[in-house]
């Protein structure tokens, strides 16, 4: 037998030859055991332009070699006519993507048409326009799963974000067989997508996915699950508040404040001391939802945050919860810590420091400083009452009458047994007295 090379060359003089000799020897150098032979075959036969030549370059169109079917597909072209543009049109919804996009565009440099729905799609999706090929719905969906399945990258994840935007329940199928594909961009795309169309019956694969290699892969998981709302992914979204990466916790942060689920509490506060500021402020966000007044104190601590976004997003969850916050008694105990935050080498932290020393008091830190801790005010208030309450049984009347209103304005509750004793004072203003204090000290 000759060489390759040498079967080619003796093809290539064959071409543009229409008589039944070089038609007959063309046609069996159409089934070489060589693709490039194969190649030259395709190519003289388009040069031949006759009916024959037609007939074998159609079946040529199902040659085992990619580049075979092309060179058929191109000479079709040349050859025109309405057995070239039939079996042009077959390719589009049967052959390889590279070779259904060549026939595309032989179709349309012949002049060739859609002749209904499923011929628009096989001819959308042969030309890479899988956006279009998804608004024509189900008729497309076998269409788009071949090449989800078959399709470069590219095409893959051009396929998975139209489904995410098609009209049609079955596109959610197709996403969730995306969830396995190799790329890990496209099963980032196929997450999105579930997410985007609420399709349920995904949040089984969508915890699965959780647990994916890719950081980016399991984020995009996340948020889907956040999306679909199912209670079922409260407890793995909480593991998920464990991940390496940020970009995951923060998406499982974002996700347990959109199903708004009280079994994160815990977990979302224990976060507000992550490490990475995306995640603290996340978490401060989510404590806004799922949180109560039991994580108030937290979040006045949190206020005091190096990152201006931690304290932006730890003050709007404050007013979720309690928005008289600073009037509790346990952010008045947590004054001594806001104060020793003036010293913070963060120029950000000492203006927040004071920011939230005047919310709490209504006093400037150097006012606060002078006036002493809350504690020592404490002592001295309640070494006033006593002595206070001894002067109540005094001989006088003015004195005792003045003894009552002054325990009055302080509003101590220890004092009302003294403040009870003078409701029956001989004196009628002492007596009145009493109980405009008793009244006071219930009022605190």
């Amino acid at each position: 037998m000759r060489s390759v090379t040498a079967r080619q060359r003796a093809v290539e003089r064959l071409a543009g030859r229409n008589d039944p000799p070089a038609l007959r020897l063309l046609a069996r150098a159409a089934r070489d055991m060589d693709p490039s032979v194969r190649r030259a075959a395709m190519s003289a036969l388009g040069q031949a332009g006759s009916e024959v030549a037609v007939t074998i370059l159609i079946n040529g169109l199902h040659d085992p070699d990619e580049q075979v079917q092309e060179t058929a597909v191109l000479a079709l072209r040349r050859i025109g006519g309405p057995a070239a543009v039939a079996a042009l049109a077959r390719v589009l919804g049967h052959g390889r993507p590279r070779v259904q996009f060549r026939a595309a565009q032989a179709l349309e440099a012949l002049g060739w048409k859609p002749g209904g729905p499923a011929e628009e799609a096989a001819w959308a999706v042969a030309r890479g326009e899988f956006d279009r090929a998804a608004r024509l719905g189900s008729v497309a969906l076998p269409l788009l799963g071949r090449r989800l399945r078959e399709g470069e990258y590219a095409e893959r994840l051009s396929v998975v974000r139209a489904l995410a935007g098609s009209g049609d329940p079955e596109a959610g199928t197709l996403l969730m067989e995306a969830l396995r594909d190799p790329d890990a961009a496209v099963r980032t795309a196929a997450a999105e997508g579930l997410g985007l169309r609420a399709h349920v019956a995904a949040v089984p694969a969508l915890i699965r996915l959780l647990k994916d290699p890719m950081p980016q892969v399991r984020a995009a998981a996340a948020a889907a699950l956040g999306q679909l709302r199912d209670s079922a992914a409260v407890e793995p979204l909480i593991a998920a508040l464990e991940d390496s990466q940020w970009e995951v916790r923060v998406a499982a942060l974002e996700a347990l404040g959109r199903l708004g689920d009280r079994r994160a509490f815990a977990s979302v506060a224990a976060r507000l001391e992550d490490k990475e500021q995306e995640v603290r402020e996340q978490a401060a966000e989510t404590l806004g939802v799922v949180g109560d007044e039991s994580v108030v104190e937290k979040l006045v601590l949190t206020l005091l945050d190096p990152h201006a976004g931690v304290r932006q997003a730890a003050a709007r969850a404050l007013h979720r919860i309690d928005p008289g916050w600073q009037r509790s008694p346990r952010v008045q105990s947590l004054l001594p810590t806001i104060q020793s935050a003036l010293e913070h080498r963060d120029p950000g932290v000492q203006l927040a420091a004071a920011s939230l020393i005047r919310q709490v008091t209504g006093l400037t830190p150097a006012e606060l400083a002078r006036q002493g801790s809350p504690m020592q005010q404490a002592r001295r208030q309640q070494a006033a009452a006593r002595a206070l309450e001894m002067l109540s049984g005094d001989e006088d009347p003015a004195i005792r009458l003045a003894a009552v209103q002054a325990l009055g304005r302080l509003g101590l509750t220890d004092s009302v047994p003294a403040l009870e004793a003078r409701l029956n004072d001989p004196n009628p203003w002492v007596a009145a007295g009493a109980r405009e204090a008793l009244q006071g000290c219930h009022a605190h």
